[in-house]
This record gives C-alpha cells, sequence and structure tokens, in this order.
C-alpha cells in the first residue's frame, strides 16, 4: 500500500478513535442513548488504524500482546 494512504488512513482512524472518546463523554454526562453510533464509529476507525499500520508494526504488537498475556 502507498505510504501516503497509510499515513492517510492512521489518520483518520486516530481521528475516529479521538471522535469515540468525545462521545463517550457525552454520553457519560449526559446520558444520550448513542451506543449503536458509537460501536460502529469505533470499529470502522479500528479498521482504518489497522489498514494504517505496516505488517512490521503488527507483528510487532501481536507479538508483545502475546507475551504479555502468557
Amino acid at each position: 500500500m502507498n505510504k501516503e494512504i497509510q499515513g492517510f488512513c492512521l489518520c483518520i482512524g486516530m481521528m475516529g478513535l479521538a471522535y469515540v472518546a468525545l462521545l463517550i463523554l457525552l454520553v457519560l454526562f449526559t446520558g444520550a442513548k448513542i451506543v449503536k453510533t458509537i460501536m460502529i464509529i469505533a470499529s470502522i476507525s479500528a479498521m482504518l488504524l489497522s489498514l494504517g499500520l505496516s505488517s512490521q508494526v503488527k507483528s510487532r504488537i501481536k507479538k508483545k500482546l502475546f507475551n504479555q498475556t502468557c
């Protein structure tokens, strides 16, 4: 994948996760019922974030998570 597209996916994914964090704060303070929206945005953002990561970074993250759980 092109480096510019990877960077764009990382940027949009992180902005989406930040937006999810703000929506969670909104829910905590107001009690609004927007859980489905939060879940959809979080899943799309996580997908974009994983698209933006290179294979070396993905393997390092998996290795660290596996070593911590075992």
